[in-house]
């Protein structure tokens, strides 16, 4: 639910909030003060609410709806039998959905902050990446309790006595293994466990770590960057954190771009490549305030694709 309440709220925008809540105040205090002739006087601000109101509602019936969630043994025997390589996602647990980005309008990397702009989760940019560069499904384990996820990958039900069964199956067998860090919390403790795995089996030529955008919320990217560090330390080594030297992840802090957005890790020790933003030319409104402008999920399809043929490419 908290991830269809962040997917509406990025659609709407802060604008059309205003523009909403603002016209239906103003309405219903004239409806109270001076009956149905004073509303018909404030009709273009009813009508702007009223139409604002209208493009929430269809945005909200054009997204993709939630998916249902498999039993792990109703979905992982046919594919692990079938020998079909396949890209895993991982992220700490009840993250699902928290990263949005709005849709680009054709193959734009950037849009405006302007209300009412569809958007998708990282997890469907990674499943259709994932799909249009190597023919991928994608897949990914949820909570035992939770029926209904945000669209994307195929997520499989997986109880608290049986996950890392099934998480270390799927680690041995994806081709590709996306790490998604979210904008606001550290790892926990099963997704720690998730990356030892991966770093104890030596995997880490199959890793793609995604990050939030920088112009969404500065600070949370930033965070985000540090706990990317940490991770690529954590892959060279046995992924244990006490035996990670602290000059290890400063120094990836130091060398990761500031608007790192996708990272691929490499054979190679400390070997990685990075994906970043640009930040286009300032423009300004015609009132001469600074105009937002957006990463759109265009951008994070074109790097996660490229990642994605380069894990194919080295075998």
């Amino acid at each position: 639910m908290k991830a269809l309440f962040v997917r509406l709220y990025r659609f709407t925008g802060v604008r059309g909030l205003v523009v909403l809540g603002g016209g239906l105040l103003v309405g219903a205090a004239l409806l109270s003060l001076g009956g149905l002739e004073a509303v018909a006087r404030s009709g273009p601000v009813l009508g702007m609410a009223l139409a604002g109101l209208v493009m929430i509602l269809v945005g909200a019936t054009r997204y993709t709806r939630s998916s249902a969630t498999l039993r792990h043994d109703e979905y992982l025997p046919g594919l692990l039998d079938s020998g079909r390589d396949f890209c895993l996602v991982l992220r700490p647990f009840g993250r699902d959905g928290q990263v949005v980005l709005p849709k680009a309008m054709g193959r734009k990397q950037r849009v405006g902050g302007q209300p009412f702009t569809r958007n998708a989760t990282i997890e469907q940019v990674v499943t259709t990446a994932a799909r249009s560069a190597l023919d991928l499904p994608t897949c990914g384990i949820v909570d035992q309790r939770t029926a209904f996820a945000p669209p994307g990958p195929v997520l499989v039900r997986a109880g608290d006595d049986e996950w890392q069964t099934v998480a270390l199956r799927l680690i041995r067998h994806a081709r590709v293994i996306v790490l998604v860090l979210p904008p606001d919390r550290d790892f926990g403790e099963g997704f720690a466990w998730e990356v030892r795995q991966i770093a104890r089996r030596q995997l880490r030529s199959r890793v793609v770590i995604v990050l939030p955008p920088p112009d969404q919320d500065e600070y949370a990217h930033r965070a985000a960057l540090g706990r990317a560090a940490t991770l690529l330390a954590l892959l060279e080594g046995t992924g244990l954190e006490e035996e990670v030297e602290p000059f290890r992840i400063h120094e990836h802090e130091l060398n990761l771009p500031a608007t790192t957005i996708v990272v691929h890790c490499r054979d190679d020790v400390g070997g990685y490549r990075a994906w970043e933003t640009v930040e286009p030319p300032p423009s300004r409104t015609a009132i001469g305030t600074k105009r937002k402008s957006m990463t759109t999920d265009a951008t994070y399809l074109g790097a996660l694709t490229e990642a994605f043929r380069e894990i194919d490419h080295d075998g």
